[in-house]
C-alpha cells in the first residue's frame, strides 16, 4: 500500500476511528513530555516552569528512586501564591513563602490507572473525583504519563480533522442506537453531537456581579462546579468566575490542611481572612469572555477551549446575549464516555471489559460479589449480566466483599468469566480502595 493510499484509508475512516482508542496509552502525554518536579522544588522555580510551559500539572518525583511521591496542580500553585507579591503591599513571609518546597502543598496520593486501562475508566475517575489529571503507572510509583480532558479534546479534535464524513448527519434518534442496526461507532458521534447545543449543560447556575464572593464559593461548593457565569441585573453575561479566578485572591494558608473534605473545594476554598470574602464578584471575575452560542459546530468550541487552555466557557443566545448554559470540559468527557461505551457494548462478549470495567465500581463498597453481579450501562440502553464462579487462580466466589474483589483484580491481570465466553485480560487500574 502506497502512502497516498494509505492516507486515504484514514480519511475515509475505514480502520474505524473510535474502535482503536482502546486504552489510556493511546490518548495519554506520555512521561518524556511531562513538566516534572523533585521534592526540593521552590514555590518560585515551580511557578517558573508551569509559566513557559503552560502545562496545568506537574507529578513530583522523589531523585533519590525516581518514583512519583505526589502531583502539584496549577491550582495549587495559585493557592499557595502571596496575593501582594510583586507589588508594594509585599512582605518579608511573601518572599519566605515562595522558596518553600512544593512538598508542603502537593497531593500526596493522586489518582492513578494503569496505561491499559480502558479510556472509559480514566474519564470515570475524572468525572466522579472533580479532577482534571490522572496518573498512569503500572503500580501507582513508576511515571508512564498522565491523561487530561485535554487529551480527549485533541482526540475528538483529530476525528474531525482527519477523518471526511460523508454520511447523513440528521439528528440522532434513540432508536438509532440498536446495536443491530450496525451504525458505526463514528456516525453516532457526528450525529449525536454536532452543536455546543448537543453536550451543553442547560440551566447553567450563575451568580450577579453585586454578589459577595462568598455566595459565589457557596453555590461552586454547593452545587460541586468551577465556573459560574456572572450577569448583570438585566440577565446579560458580564463575566465569568472560576474556582481559578477565587484562589487568586485567596490569601496563602498558613499550612494545608489534612482534614477529610466534606464540601467540594473545601481545602482549596479554607481562609482566615473573611474580608475578602465579601468583595464583589466584578472585582474577582474575568471579564475577558470566551463564548460560545448553542449552534456553534463542537469542534469549533473545542477548538477554542484547546486553543485557549479552558476548562469552560458559556453559552450565550446570539440575538439576546442571555445565558443559556455552560460548555465544560467535564460536558466533553460524558459524550466522548457514552460514544466509547456504546462502542464497546456493540462488540463481541470477549471485548465487553471496556464496560465492565468502568462501570463495576458503581457498586457499593459494601456489596459482595454474588454469582451473578448485574451490569448496566450508565445511558440505560443495554442490560447484561456477567457471572463470577469459583476458580483455581484467582479465587473469586460469592461472599467475596468488594474490597477483597479489588485486591484481587489489581494483584491479577486475568479472571475467569463462566461458560463459553473468553478470558477477559483486565489490566488492573487502581491502586487502592481509596483511590475509588
Amino acid at each position: 500500500m502506497s502512502v497516498v493510499q494509505l492516507f486515504h484509508q484514514i480519511a475515509r475512516n475505514d480502520f474505524g476511528f473510535f474502535q482503536q482508542v482502546r486504552a489510556v496509552s493511546d490518548v495519554m502525554t506520555r512521561s518524556s513530555e511531562l513538566v516534572t518536579l523533585t521534592l526540593d522544588t521552590t514555590f518560585e522555580m515551580a511557578w517558573e516552569k508551569f509559566r513557559r510551559s503552560g502545562t496545568q500539572h506537574a507529578p513530583v518525583i522523589n531523585p533519590e528512586d525516581q518514583k512519583v511521591v505526589g502531583i502539584v496542580s496549577d491550582r495549587d500553585l495559585l493557592r499557595h501564591r502571596p496575593r501582594f507579591l510583586g507589588t508594594a503591599a509585599e512582605t518579608d513571609a511573601d518572599q519566605k513563602a515562595i522558596r518553600e518546597n512544593v512538598s508542603r502543598f502537593m497531593t500526596r496520593s493522586p489518582i492513578w490507572c494503569s496505561a491499559g486501562a480502558s479510556p472509559v475508566r480514566a474519564m470515570s475517575l475524572m468525572l466522579d473525583h472533580h479532577i482534571d489529571c490522572v496518573l498512569v503507572s503500572e503500580d501507582g510509583r513508576t511515571l508512564d504519563g498522565i491523561v487530561t480532558p485535554q487529551n480527549f479534546i485533541v482526540t475528538l479534535l483529530l476525528y474531525h480533522r482527519v477523518c471526511t464524513r460523508d454520511f447523513n448527519l440528521k439528528r440522532l434518534r434513540l432508536v438509532d442506537l440498536d446495536l443491530n442496526n450496525g451504525i458505526p461507532l463514528d456516525e453516532i458521534f457526528a450525529r449525536g453531537a454536532q452543536t455546543v447545543r448537543d453536550v451543553m449543560t442547560k440551566d447553567a447556575h450563575s451568580v450577579n456581579r453585586d454578589d459577595q464572593l462568598l455566595t459565589a464559593i457557596s453555590q461552586m461548593q454547593d452545587r460541586e462546579i468551577r465556573h459560574l457565569p456572572v450577569v448583570a441585573a438585566d440577565g446579560k453575561l458580564v463575566g465569568m468566575l472560576s474556582d481559578r479566578d477565587v484562589l487568586k485572591v485567596l490569601p496563602t494558608p498558613r499550612q494545608r490542611s489534612e482534614e477529610p473534605q466534606i464540601r467540594f473545594r473545601q481545602t482549596l476554598f479554607e481562609t482566615e481572612d473573611k474580608a475578602i470574602l465579601h468583595e464583589r464578584v466584578d472585582a474577582v471575575m474575568n471579564k475577558q469572555i470566551h463564548g460560545v452560542h448553542p449552534d456553534m459546530l463542537l469542534t469549533d468550541a473545542l477548538a477554542i477551549l484547546q486553543g485557549n487552555s479552558l476548562s469552560g466557557v458559556p453559552v450565550v443566545d446570539q440575538q439576546t446575549q442571555q445565558l443559556t448554559g455552560m460548555l465544560t470540559t467535564s460536558d466533553v468527557l460524558r459524550v466522548f464516555r457514552v460514544v466509547m461505551q456504546i462502542g464497546s457494548l456493540s462488540e463481541t462478549p470477549a471485548e465487553l471489559e471496556t464496560v465492565a470495567w468502568s462501570l463495576l465500581h458503581d457498586l457499593s463498597p459494601s456489596a459482595t460479589i454474588d454469582d451473578s453481579v448485574p451490569i448496566h450501562s450508565a445511558w440505560k440502553l443495554d442490560f447484561r449480566r456477567i457471572r463470577f464462579f469459583k476458580s483455581a487462580s484467582p479465587s473469586v466466589s460469592s461472599g467475596n466483599s468488594w474490597g477483597q474483589w479489588q485486591r484481587i483484580v489489581t494483584t491479577s491481570r486475568r479472571m475467569p468469566y463462566a461458560g463459553s465466553n473468553p478470558v477477559f485480560d483486565s489490566t488492573p487500574f487502581v491502586t487502592t480502595e481509596s483511590a475509588l
